[in-house]
């Protein structure tokens, strides 16, 4: 694309590696271009153009995880104007993402590994996040959090059944009585696609949805959800909440066990809110309202012979 070429002369970044430059697009929420050096099977340049607000704020949010996080994110070159028109410019990085890679990955050992190591990112994520905000420490409050989500998803149009009033009237009940937790500023979609794995390292990309919410452990669902290893049956992601991986984590974050499938229902409701109204996320919004359903009724099951208070 010729206008790659005339960005990169414009920003001053073009080299003796991008002589004869090829480029591929992916087409996802926003068109993101990849520039290969010749000869080259990693990009050596990410290039987003940034439309609108939000976008602009994607950015900034780029700058600064690489800034408290290394290279565990992208690193960022800067925002460039051409005729009329920014975009935003990363250093590429080297693997493939989990669809490219899934094929190579053969045995059970080896997916294991890599989940492994995919748990690891989101911890060492975290910890780069909690770092920054040391000084500045703040706690959540479930219920009030809970709150927000089913606001969230009202105002994305759903309408609230008697039965997730229900479930909603308990969790918030529960969650009342539980102490506060650790705020977190969540990668908002910390997911397979959003991961690039590279034999001895993993690249976390894509922060449009960074501090969707504080709650701890919102990004490890997301992550669960897209496992390999998960069975993504609407029964079974149901009972997320009950991986091994979440039960072993939540004492880092002053979760109570007993209250994490709250943390789940958040998790849910905050999903379905406006983060997947687009055309874009149709199919996905339609499953996560069919997990929701299959979550209520296996809580409204669990208290049939226990009344609400």
């Amino acid at each position: 694309m010729l206008f790659v070429k005339h960005l990169l002369d414009s920003s001053g970044l073009e080299n003796e590696l991008l002589t004869k430059p090829s480029v591929a697009c992916i087409n996802t929420t926003r068109p993101i271009y990849l520039v290969f050096g010749h000869n080259q099977h990693q990009p050596l340049l990410i290039i987003r153009k940034v439309n609108g607000a939000d976008e602009v704020k994607a950015s900034q949010v780029d700058r600064y995880m690489h800034q408290i996080a290394g290279d565990l994110v992208p690193t960022p070159l800067g925002v460039y104007k051409l005729n009329g028109e920014t975009y935003d410019i990363q250093r590429g990085v080297g693997g493939y993402p989990w669809f490219q890679l899934k094929s190579k990955v053969r045995t059970h050992k080896a997916r294991v590994s890599i989940e492994n190591r995919m748990w690891q990112s989101l911890y060492d994520f975290h910890a780069a996040v909690r770092r920054a905000q040391a000084n500045s420490e703040v706690r959540v409050v479930p219920h009030i959090e809970l709150q927000k989500s089913i606001a969230a998803y009202e105002s994305a149009g759903e309408r609230s059944p008697q039965k997730l009033r229900s479930i909603a009237d308990r969790a918030f009940k529960e969650l009342l009585y539980t102490p506060t937790c650790l705020s977190i500023p969540q990668h908002g979609d910390f997911c397979l696609n959003n991961l690039i794995i590279d034999k001895c390292h993993i690249t976390v990309i894509d922060f449009e949805d960074f501090e969707i919410t504080r709650m701890p452990l919102y990004d490890a669902f997301t992550l669960t959800l897209t496992l390999p290893s998960f069975d993504n049956s609407v029964s079974n992601a149901a009972q997320a909440f009950t991986h091994p991986k979440i039960i072993s984590i939540v004492k880092h974050y002053g979760v109570a066990e007993a209250t994490i499938r709250w943390h789940f229902f958040h998790h849910l409701l905050l999903r379905l809110g406006p983060w997947s109204a687009g055309g874009k996320r149709t199919r996905y919004r339609a499953w996560l309202n069919k997990v929701l359903d299959e979550f209520i009724d296996q809580q409204l099951k669990n208290y049939t012979n226990d009344p609400f208070p």
